[in-house]
């Protein structure tokens, strides 16, 4: 018999618990950044899934860089927004 895979919630999960000794020697508001990063992952699940990737960590890391770079797309259209508003003042 072939071996069974895990859902990738699970995947997901035990993924974050191997990383518990390297959050808990991060600082306080550290560990609230980490905490999102994966939040962020869980947001994706089912795109994570569908990637059939073999090492599932790479799927996760491809979920936090799509929110990280949803992030940056964001804050730099509110500074083209800033910058436009400046400029057009009299």
């Amino acid at each position: 018999m072939g071996r069974t895979v895990l859902p990738f919630t699970q995947e997901l999960y035990r993924e974050e618990a191997s990383w518990k000794t390297f959050r808990r020697a991060l600082r306080r508001e550290d560990r609230e950044l980490f905490d999102e990063l994966f939040a962020a992952a869980r947001y994706h699940t089912a795109a994570c899934t569908c990637a059939g990737r073999t090492v599932p960590f790479e799927a996760i890391l491809m979920s936090i860089l799509l929110e990280e770079r949803r992030a940056v797309r964001e804050l730099s259209r509110r500074v083209e927004e800033l910058e436009r508003r400046r400029r057009d003042e009299p």
